[in-house]
């Protein structure tokens, strides 16, 4: 249980990120923080290929267009005419070998070499977006709540500002390029605090109660969705639990939120584990 001492406070939290974060960089740095779990998965090889491209051969008269099975890109100039505009191909790469990317490249010239180093460059970079769902992970998993519906702002519990602290430092080492920041606002729990903490955990469980209820009545998931819809009501419940001891009030509306949607879930389960074996829906 968290001390429910209002002067520990909390701690605003917000970020700008680089463009990109050295993915290698992060694991190592995220290791001993035992953050391991939270570090972006590699990017499509496909993805890869075309920031590869952007790079090498960019410009705004070039265009980079997916081919039809995804696995590649043609490079197309634009001529600009009076009457009309000519587009020209320059270049089609493929992803000939996911891992490690090998490129089928045509014509085979000067340039495959800077798109082959390109490409070596940006299997290892975590882009801004990524990364930073990435850190919202991190806030989930420190208790932390979001205080603005859209995001962008967050708060942590104070008695995880140091966890953040070390995360974010980890997060600010790994950046490329111009640096990334991470901000955090420390302050203790006053009345106006309370109140800002407590509507914005109110508006995140009962959206997430809402979903869950809406997805369960959909009649369309299988059991191992619904024991995850499960497992998410009780991750929610712990929440409210967590925010009365921190912020010390009740939430019993939340409560009753979370016992719809876990309940929906029970239910659809065992109707679904009563099914004859080979029954169709």
């Amino acid at each position: 249980m968290v001390e429910n001492n209002l002067d520990i406070g909390g701690g605003v939290v917000f970020w700008t990120l680089a463009d990109h974060t050295d993915r290698d960089k992060l694991r190592e740095a995220f290791r001993p923080l035992d953050l391991e779990n939270h570090v972006p998965e590699p990017r499509l090889p496909s993805a890869v290929l075309r920031d590869a491209l952007e790079e090498v051969l960019g410009g705004s008269r070039v265009l980079v267009r997916p081919l039809a099975d995804r696995d590649g890109f043609t490079v197309v100039r634009e001529e600009r005419g009076r009457t009309n505009n000519a587009y020209v191909t320059e270049l089609v790469a493929k992803v000939a070998c996911p891992d490690p990317i090998r490129l089928d490249i045509e014509p085979l010239d000067e340039r495959a070499s800077l798109i082959h180093d390109a490409c070596r460059r940006h299997a290892v970079r975590i882009p801004a977006a990524q990364m930073s769902a990435a850190m919202v992970r991190i806030v989930e998993s420190l208790g932390g709540t979001r205080l603005r519906p859209g995001g962008a702002v967050y708060w942590v519990p104070g008695p995880k500002l140091d966890d953040w602290t070390q995360a974010a430092e980890a997060v600010e080492k790994s950046s490329e390029g111009r640096p990334s920041a991470v901000y955090v606002l420390r302050h203790k729990l006053d009345a106006d605090a309370v109140r800002a903490v407590r509507d914005a955990v109110i508006t995140e469980v009962r959206a997430e109660a809402s979903r869950i209820q809406t997805e369960v009545s959909s009649g369309e998931l299988g059991g191992r969705a619904l024991e995850t819809r499960k497992r998410q009501a009780a991750e929610l419940r712990r929440k409210v639990n967590l925010y009365e001891d921190i912020l010390s009030i009740a939430l019993s509306g939340l409560h009753q939120a979370v016992d719809e949607a876990d309940q929906a879930a029970a239910m659809a389960s065992l109707l679904i584990s009563a099914e004859p074996a080979g029954a169709v829906p």
